[in-house]
C-alpha cells in the first residue's frame, strides 16, 4: 500500500535524507534500511570506510563491535571476514557497489560520509570516486567529511564532485575553506541556523543541510534550511511513492 502524502509542516521545499537509512526502523546502513527509506526520502545518508584488503564498506564506527555479532576495527578485518558478520536481525554490512546498484534506478541523492576522522585510510578518496564513476551516478553524489584532508583530496582528484563539510555549529575559517574546494553546502546540527557563518553561506547560496532531526515537533525555523536528515524518515513524509 502507497503512503499518503501530506505536506511537510516546514514548507515542500525542504529535502529530506534518510540519516544510515530508515534506521529507526531497520539496522542503520543496512541494504534494507536503505530500500525502506527509498518511498519516503529525496535523498540517502550513509558512512564509508575501508577494510583491510582495500574494500569500500558501508558502516559508521570503525569498529564492528556495536552493530554486528563480531569485534574489532574495520582496518583489520577483510571483505570476507566482513560478511561473515550480521546485525541482530540478520543483515549484513553492504559494500558502497551493493548500495550504488540498489539506488541507480531510482532518482535519490546520496550522500556519501567518508569515514575518516579517526583513521585517514590511504586511497579512500579516490576508490568511492571511482566506484561512484563506475555506476555513472557522479550528479547524484554528494561527498561529506569532517576531515578537511580528505575533502582537499577529493577535489584535487574530482573536480566535478559535488562536496559538502561537515561540521557541528561552524568553526573558525569555515566559510573560507568552503569557497576554497568549492563545496556546495554545509552539514551542520541545528545549532548553526543564525551563526554569522551560516548568514554568509546563504548569501553566496550554498547549501545548508542539518542533522540528525528525529521529532518534526523539534524542528527549528525551517527559512534557510535546504534538508534535513532524519532517522524517522517515515514521520517527514515528503514525496508519494514512487
Amino acid at each position: 500500500m502507497r503512503p499518503t502524502r501530506r505536506l511537510p509542516p516546514w514548507g515542500s521545499d525542504v529535502l529530506i535524507y534518510a540519516h544510515r537509512g530508515y534506521s529507526a526502523k531497520y539496522p542503520e546502513n543496512t541494504l534494507a534500511a536503505f530500500q525502506a527509506a527509498l518511498p519516503y526520502a529525496e535523498g540517502i545518508e550513509l558512512d564509508v570506510q575501508l577494510s583491510k584488503d582495500g574494500r569500500l564498506v558501508v558502516i559508521h564506527d570503525e569498529t564492528v563491535d556495536r552493530t554486528t555479532d563480531g569485534s574489532g576495527y574495520v582496518k583489520d578485518m577483510t571483505l570476507r571476514q566482513i560478511r561473515l558478520l550480521s546485525t541482530e536481525s540478520g543483515e549484513r554490512i553492504p559494500t558502497l557497489e551493493e548500495v550504488l546498484l540498489l539506488i541507480e534506478s531510482s532518482d535519490v541523492t546520496l550522500n556519501i560520509e567518508l569515514k575518516t576522522d579517526r583513521f585517514d585510510y590511504d586511497g579512500i578518496e579516490y576508490l568511492t570516486w571511482l566506484a561512484v564513476t563506475e555506476f555513472k551516478l557522479e550528479q547524484r553524489v554528494v561527498f561529506s567529511s569532517f576531515n578537511p584532508d580528505t575533502l582537499i583530496r577529493l577535489r584535487d582528484i574530482a573536480r566535478e564532485a559535488r562536496i559538502a563539510v561537515l561540521t557541528v555549529d561552524g568553526h573558525p575559517g569555515l566559510v573560507d575553506f568552503i569557497e576554497r574546494i568549492g563545496a556546495e553546502a554545509v552539514h551542520a546540527q541545528p545549532e548553526f541556523i543564525g551563526t554569522r557563518d551560516w548568514m554568509t553561506l546563504r548569501e553566496q547560496n550554498r547549501l545548508i543541510r542539518l542533522y540528525t532531526i528525529n521529532d518534526p515537533n523539534e524542528l527549528p525555523d525551517m527559512t534557510g534550511v535546504d534538508a534535513i536528515m532524519t532517522d524517522e524518515v517515515e514521520r517527514f513524509q515528503s514525496r508519494s511513492h514512487r
